[in-house]
């Protein structure tokens, strides 16, 4: 570990034994402690500058060269009452940080999840904080993503408003595309160029048997040989028929993301075969148990199956 990473590492502990932090009043050079974090800020990207280290680590990640560390500040916390009219993306301008920063240290999981605090922990240096325990479907995608490609976490317990909270801090490292497209909510595109949904995700009668069950996926009603698009970059898991779900397709995707499509005429890709964003990979059909021509789309995360509309567009003309 450098010099400067264990210098960060004991003023992190000593940060954590605060019962409060102090507190901004106002995001004015005016008000002292605002004037500090920007400080501590600018003096945080003079030291990397003068450095000139390569980008380095999963989100470019950045480390200071020899001669630059001793001037990197150490990690501190304020407090800040969320103002009103600011939203996460110009709150986060105002303090010259990464939203993800902001967002990652507040356990904000989305655009809107500001809204809900009213008092926040605002540090003075940018990076991704990982919970140890995560509390969201974000989190757990945070939490995968840094543990196979980020390294050198600094630990840190952070005195949240809601109660103490134990993170991985990851200095200068910013959110992966993966990351960023769950956290706006952008993970996925529409299978189809459009379709009428004609059963949701949940608990409903099996319309073949007519037994109750849970419906583990969407379905999409459309016309018969309609294209059908891959709804995230990834790669072809399985290709093949399946007694239930007919011709279907599985592709894997960053972050532990499977989706599915099935009752399929067609399938237009092979095994292992990567696919882009909106690729061709077959066509609708009612192959399998089926009552008519439609798409099943499921998206499942670690074995489980997961509700896709949260995960999709709003308001896409005619798609669901």
């Amino acid at each position: 570990m450098s010099r400067a990473l264990a210098c960060l590492l004991l003023l992190l502990s000593a940060a954590a034994a605060q019962a409060d932090y102090p507190q901004i009043q106002e995001l004015s050079v005016e008000d002292a402690l605002f004037r500090q974090q920007q400080q501590d800020l600018q003096s945080y990207f003079k030291a990397v500058n003068r450095g000139r280290p390569a980008l380095s680590g999963t989100g470019g990640a950045v480390r200071p060269a020899e001669g630059a560390e001793a001037e990197i500040p150490p990690l501190r916390f304020f407090s800040l009452a969320r103002p009103e009219k600011m939203d996460l993306f110009s709150l986060a301008a105002r303090l010259n940080l990464p939203y993800d920063t902001l967002a990652t240290l507040n356990g904000v999981s989305g655009p809107l999840g500001l809204d809900r605090l009213e008092d926040l922990v605002v540090p003075n240096l940018p990076g991704l904080f990982v919970p140890e325990r995560p509390a969201s479907s974000f989190e757990e995608i945070l939490a995968t993503i840094s543990a196979s490609s980020r390294s050198g976490p600094l630990q840190v317990v952070v005195r949240l408003p809601a109660g103490p909270r134990r993170f991985s801090f990851y200095p200068g490292h910013s959110f992966v595309a993966v990351e960023r497209a769950f956290f706006l909510n952008i993970l996925f595109r529409y299978p189809l160029p459009m379709a009428q949904l004609s059963s949701a995700y949940g608990p409903r009668l099996d319309p073949v048997t007519g037994s109750p069950g849970f419906h583990h996926g969407l379905d999409l009603a459309a016309p018969a040989g309609m294209e059908v698009y891959a709804a995230r970059d990834g790669w072809v898991e399985e290709a093949g028929y399946d007694q239930n779900l007919g011709y279907v397709v599985v592709l894997g995707h960053e972050g532990g993301y499977r989706t599915v499509y099935g009752h399929l005429s067609e399938i237009l890709v092979e095994l292992k075969q990567p696919v882009r964003s909106g690729m061709i990979i077959g066509k609708v059909g009612s192959t399998g148990q089926s009552t008519g021509a439609h798409l099943h789309f499921e998206v499942r995360r670690k074995g489980s199956s997961r509700d896709p509309l949260p995960l999709l567009p709003k308001g896409n003309g005619d798609n669901p």
